[in-house]
């Protein structure tokens, strides 16, 4: 796996590591900043093949509207702060959350209509993630379970970085 993301900001070529994204969001959400630097490599890849893209031209689509995905999206591309970053958590792929309208489906796109949706595949998350989501959503969390979810999220996150892209996304051009 690439360790980096290489994007140009005008004239300037940045590699941002998995390590630098952390450490702008923290630890809340790793697993989704994982899933995102990966989601973000698959579709550059895609996209431009071996060109360096521009951050200016990349336009976003996430169909979760969590932090460590919003974190990862805006510290690779900045499309927040360009007003290019929109959240649909209605999408219609990767709605695997059995208690919440969210997906797990991102569409990464050119400002030129070039377009990919990039989808978690649906066995990585295990049930007892969305019902850890839900405690933590209604305050009923003990104290315990915090800290197993904490754990799961940091072990997402590895396996996240660590699997081959065809076992952790599905990735289709659809313009």
């Amino acid at each position: 796996m690439m360790t980096v993301i290489h994007i140009m900001d005008d004239q300037d070529e940045l590699q941002i590591g998995f390590s630098d994204i952390e450490k702008y969001h923290g630890r809340l959400a790793l697993m989704a900043v994982a899933v995102a630097f990966r989601a973000q490599q698959a579709a550059f890849k895609e996209l431009f093949g071996d060109r360096v893209p521009q951050r200016k031209e990349i336009k976003i689509i996430s169909g979760h509207a969590g932090p460590g995905f919003r974190d990862s999206f805006e510290f690779v591309t900045r499309a927040l702060t360009r007003g290019q970053y929109t959240v649909d958590v209605q999408y219609p792929q990767g709605q695997y959350d059995p208690h919440r309208p969210q997906a797990y489906a991102f569409v990464i796109s050119t400002l030129a209509g070039d377009a990919v949706e990039v989808v978690l595949k649906e066995s990585f998350l295990p049930a007892v993630f969305y019902d850890y989501l839900k405690k933590g959503r209604e305050g009923t969390m003990t104290d315990a379970e915090q800290e197993q979810f904490r754990q799961l999220k940091l072990s997402l996150s590895e396996q996240a970085l660590a699997l081959p892209q065809d076992e952790l996304l599905d990735v289709r051009r659809i313009s």
